[in-house]
């Protein structure tokens, strides 16, 4: 749609999946939203639409449902059970749903209780901008990239490559992991770089288990497969740069070949893989993610390693306090310096602490498990042994998983279960 002036409650720099999230959470609450994406809107060229198999935890559930998205054909496959293990070391952890079910709740529209469900993403993506395209309070202007911004106590001015200018109330920076938001504001970023890539692409299995999440740890990196519908799996093939480039260059026969040998026979045999993608792999934690009327959220904000899938469940945390910061009282663009800044101070501060954790968890995990020596591999397999053994240490780890670290937000809570220990 045609904006009839350039005068906004908030301005989305990127309309990936967080910041889409963002724009139809805010837009619904009846703001004014401009959202720049760079990238024509079509499934191909859109790089966070892609094929790559998402795990959506409870929480992450939740906040889509609340928005409006789960109703779409997502065709989403519940996991009732996660599978842990080491690759020629011991330490092997098991985790099955209905051993959680008073801990991380029930949906009422299931008859069996789930950790989370797998989407594809491009399947989220295509939802998502129907949901944009349609919706009267938003404005789109794509493709078009933000090039400058500048703050002013009751408004911030954007800079868009085609010479126009627009303003709003707030700036919110959603643009990716080399967001130009985030250097605009010469944010500090703690980064590290893993030295490692991920391949992602999807397979056929001859003896699929229903509803069963892999994750298996190797010295090269962790190895994940996902169920996905019609008896295949989604592939995440985390190694060294090197490796990943050959294994690119591979034809499919010998890459089948290297991921049997590499899981192993528990699924059957792997057959017709999709085609491959391959994604570099970094730290990046944004400790202060607010300045003035700017605010950076998802991987703009943090991009984590993805093991244990719990980067865009992140994001998606992300956009849903966000949302509830800014939405409790009503106030949009005529919001004062001050309010506006008191609002995103409470953000942060309800933000840091997950952030924080999360990014320490899988940090932690993916180089303990991959560290050159022996004996750090080691005591990782202790590691995944006492969780085996202690319930308490695994309930503590489910909670986390499932997006319930305190606070949680609204948006976050339809089917939160107490927080009560199972007796």
């Amino acid at each position: 749609m045609n904006a009839s002036k350039t005068d906004f409650d908030a301005i989305i720099s990127g309309s990936g999946l967080v910041g889409a999230a963002i724009a139809i959470g805010l837009a619904d609450a009846g703001w004014r939203i401009a959202v720049i994406e760079p990238t024509l809107r079509s499934q191909e060229a859109q790089p966070s639409h892609d094929g790559r198999t998402l795990v959506l935890n409870a929480a992450s559930l939740n906040i889509l449902n609340a928005i409006g998205l789960m109703d779409s054909d997502l065709s989403p496959i519940p996991i009732d059970t996660i599978v842990i293990n080491r690759l020629g070391g011991f330490g092997h952890l098991n985790l099955t749903a209905k051993d959680y079910v008073r801990f991380i709740g029930e949906d009422t529209d299931q008859t069996a209780p789930y950790f989370g469900k797998v989407i594809v993403a491009s399947a989220l993506g295509q939802a998502m901008l129907k949901r944009l395209t349609a919706h009267p309070n938003v404005v789109e202007y794509c493709p078009e990239r933000l090039v400058s911004f500048q703050m002013y106590p009751s408004h911030v001015e954007v800079q868009l490559a085609s010479d126009q200018m627009i303003s709003g109330g707030l700036l919110i920076g959603a643009d990716g992991t080399h967001s130009t938001v985030r250097q605009g504001i010469d944010a500090e970023v703690d980064f590290f770089d893993y030295q490692q890539s991920a391949m992602v692409f999807n397979v056929a299995s001859s003896q699929p288990l229903p509803h069963t999440a892999f994750e298996r740890f190797t010295p090269q990196g962790p190895l994940a497969l996902l169920p996905q519908a019609n008896g295949r799996y989604g592939v995440v093939w985390i190694d060294r740069h090197e490796m990943i480039d050959t294994l690119m260059s591979c034809d499919d026969a010998v890459v089948l070949s290297k991921l049997q040998r590499r899981f192993g026979t528990r699924l059957g045999k792997f057959s017709r893989p999709s085609a491959r993608a391959r994604y570099p792999l970094i730290k990046q934690h944004t400790p202060d993610v607010t300045q003035g009327r700017v605010v950076l959220v998802g991987n703009a904000a943090n991009t984590v390693h993805p093991v244990s899938a719990q980067g865009f469940n992140l994001g998606l945390r992300d956009a849903a306090a966000l949302i509830d910061s800014l939405v409790d009282t009503g106030a949009k663009s005529d919001t004062s310096l001050a309010d506006m800044a008191q609002r995103l101070e409470r953000y942060q501060s309800i933000r840091l602490p997950d952030q924080q954790a999360t990014c320490r968890y899988t940090d932690t995990l993916a180089r303990s498990f991959a560290h050159p020596l022996g004996w750090v591999r080691l005591m990782s397999g202790f590691g995944l042994a006492a969780h085996a053994a202690s319930p308490t240490l695994k309930r503590r780890l489910v909670r986390a998983a499932m997006g319930f670290r305190e606070p949680v937000s609204s948006l976050a809570r339809p089917y939160l279960p107490p927080t009560r220990p199972i007796s």
